[in-house]
């Protein structure tokens, strides 16, 4: 029998290097949602070590801090047409190897089909759903009947303040959503959000964060100090928050939860909320190190743990 003379050789998969500051001059940004050279430098500096691409076909994976967290690496920039598969899977070894505890691709950043993310080393860990109120608002969802409770705003510079922030944070929610610091600090400089501290007497047993946008605004998180579930605390906040959303001029008001999250759902579907599915997204990652991979038994009776 002759041996086939013309059937071609696989073609070799193109050499896969760390990306550096030093390379960005070689790249093209025209496909990039977003990117310019400026930002893509500051993650490089910021971040080094985890971010890849290949100088054959200059296609490269960027990543950055997920919330301000360096132990989780959310890729950023996908910019991959050819070899999306191997870019992801070499920048989850790089992660791995710089002691990331999770590498985290959000769906709205880099919609593709769930196989994808498999064949590169990825899973689905958690999926955020949607809801909204209004327009226009009930006037029995703007209720302030607060209670027992007293709801202080937390401005930047309130050290003390700050603290129980974080200290409700990390006893509310489970380690993938915890707030950083950092990302506190970020959060609160930014323009339109308003933090509070909810209080019964002296104690502070749980905190909400809202961001006013023009003419709408948005829920960001509620969160009750755990062993104080069941007294009405969640609903007298969400109260609350929707209140000083309609005082600043919201019309209708937006927020996420997780589909797991029952709690939150019951709590925001009583106040009139209702789903808004068109905005649902899903979270895959690759879990390297503890605790990541404990995210799948992360889900407990947390009111609410949303991504802002």
């Amino acid at each position: 029998m002759t041996p086939a003379t013309n059937v071609p050789a696989p073609l070799a998969t193109p050499a896969i290097r760390e990306l550096t500051l030093a390379d960005v001059p070689a790249l093209r940004l025209d496909g990039a949602h977003g990117l310019n050279e400026a930002a893509l430098r500051r993650v490089l500096a910021s971040y080094p070590g985890r971010s890849v691409w290949m100088p054959e076909s200059l296609e490269f994976a960027l990543l950055a801090p997920w919330r301000h967290r360096e132990e989780i690496a959310l890729v950023q920039e996908l910019n991959a047409a050819a070899h999306g598969v191997v870019l992801l899977a070499a920048a989850v070894e790089r992660c791995r190897a710089t002691g990331v505890a999770l590498t985290l691709v959000i769906e709205i950043d880099d919609a593709r089909r769930p196989g994808f993310y498999a064949r590169a080393g990825l899973g689905p860990i958690e999926e955020v759903i949607t809801y909204e109120l209004g327009p226009p608002i009930p006037a029995s969802s703007r209720s302030r009947d607060d209670g027992p409770l007293a709801f202080e705003r937390i401005m930047p510079g309130n050290v003390s303040g700050m603290a129980e922030l974080r200290r409700l944070d990390r006893a509310a929610f489970p380690w993938l959503w915890w707030n950083s610091e950092a990302e506190f600090a970020a959060y609160a400089e930014t323009v339109g959000v308003r933090l509070y501290l909810a209080r019964e007497g002296r104690r502070a047993v749980g905190y909400l964060g809202i961001t006013t946008y023009p003419g709408w605004g948005h829920l960001d998180r509620i969160a009750v100090e755990p062993g104080l579930h069941g007294r009405g605390y969640g609903r007298r906040a969400l109260a609350f928050a929707v209140a000083t959303l309609v005082g600043a001029g919201a019309k209708w008001i937006a927020l996420s939860t997780q589909r797991a999250n029952v709690r939150s759902q019951r709590l925001y579907e009583a106040a009139g909320f209702r789903r808004s599915p068109g905005f649902d997204y899903r979270l895959f990652g690759a879990a390297l190190r503890a605790p990541a991979p404990g995210l799948a038994a992360s889900a407990n009776g947390r009111i609410d743990d949303d991504h802002g």
